[in-house]
């Protein structure tokens, strides 16, 4: 029996089916909406989790840095337009005031040092009686007003802090400020020869009774110098709250845009309690 060769060459072999050994990944149909490959520009769950845990958004307040000073710089601004106006606003209040006084001492002075002037059978003024309550009217609120400018004028210029006080207690001081003027300068041009008998110092100066005693009385009173300066007086008392209120409204305005409007609106109850605590 020949003995069986087990040397077989390659040929003679059985073939073996061989496995490939490269991954084939899919390619996705370009017909769908979502690759999913692992190029794709949509990232998964996990990796957003991922990014998310590795960089956490960012929370840091200064982001907004840029529009917060120039929101901070526009507040800044308008707070300063506000204590400009308010230094305005008390200097013309002043000088009003000052004017307003000095015309009033000068009135009520001539008439206290020529009341007991006699010629002829008879002083400058009316033989019925003179009515000074409307000029020493005047002549207090004027002292009043001008005394507690000057102060606080002074307070400002030493303290320049203080003029940027809370809106609250800004509108109570000029609510109180132009309402009492108001009724001041009414009631003042209301008692001016009421009822025709110009027996006040105002009325009587501008009245035809005094035109005719003026030769008489030369060197002694002069009742058109006095006519024009009462004039003048009550003229600028209606000038000083009308200011005052035109400045108010531009405050209000600024107030507004400063984001004010609650602090307007529960302001005017602790107004006064407000001012105390100024005060003292």
């Amino acid at each position: 029996m020949p003995a069986t060769s087990y040397n077989r060459g390659p040929s003679s072999l059985p073939r073996k089916q061989t496995i490939p050994t490269e991954l084939h990944i899919l390619r996705p149909d370009p017909t769908l909406d979502t690759p999913i490959d692992s190029q794709s520009n949509h990232p998964n769950t996990n990796d957003l989790l991922s990014d998310y845990a590795a960089e956490p958004p960012n929370l840091d307040p200064k982001s907004s840095e840029p529009s917060t000073r120039r929101s901070r710089k526009r507040y800044e601004g308008l707070k300063r337009w506000f204590s400009i106006l308010k230094l305005f606003s008390q200097i013309a209040t002043t000088l009003f005031t000052g004017s307003m006084f000095g015309i009033m001492v000068y009135v009520n002075l001539k008439f206290y040092t020529t009341r007991n002037h006699i010629k002829e059978g008879r002083t400058p003024w009316p033989k019925s009686g003179t009515k000074v309550w409307p000029s020493i009217m005047l002549l207090a609120a004027t002292c009043i007003t001008l005394c507690t400018s000057t102060i606080i004028l002074f307070n400002y210029c030493y303290n320049f802090k203080k003029l940027k006080q809370s809106w609250r207690l800004t509108l109570f001081l000029y609510t109180v400020h132009i309402a009492s003027w108001i009724v001041i300068s009414v009631v003042y041009r209301v008692e001016k020869g009421l009822h025709g008998n110009n027996d006040d110092l105002w009325g009587w100066s501008c009245s035809t009774q005094a035109k005719n005693i003026q030769k008489l009385f030369d060197g002694v009173v002069d009742f058109r110098s006095l006519c024009a300066a009462q004039s003048a007086s009550w003229y600028v008392s209606i000038i000083e709250f009308v200011v005052r209120i035109m400045i108010t409204i531009v405050l209000y305005v600024i107030n507004r845009k400063q984001g004010g409007e609650q602090d307007l609106i529960d302001g005017v109850d602790g107004a006064a309690v407000t001012l105390l605590q100024h005060t003292l």
